[in-house]
């Protein structure tokens, strides 16, 4: 399978990281290699979904504080 842009491959012996710059050719198939040893494809991790956002209701404003009505007040009675 040709070497696709964006794969990243590890060298076994150094640990040298190459990634693909551009698509591979439609020829014969050839390795990639480094310390005349093949390189290891490394696996691709899937990009990671963002976290939803959390939805909150509308806080409705606050109605202004009723007043409370006055009782009468009795007079007394001398």
């Amino acid at each position: 399978m040709a070497k696709k842009k964006g794969e990243k491959y590890e060298c076994p012996e150094c640990g040298l990281i190459v990634i693909i710059e551009d698509d591979g050719c439609e020829c014969t198939e050839c390795d990639v290699v480094c310390c005349s040893v093949p390189m290891e494809m490394i696996a691709q991790k899937k990009p990671a979904k963002k976290a939803a956002a959390k939805k909150v209701p509308a806080k409705k404003p606050k109605a202004a504080p009723k007043k409370a009505a006055k009782k009468p007040v009795a007079k007394k009675k001398k």
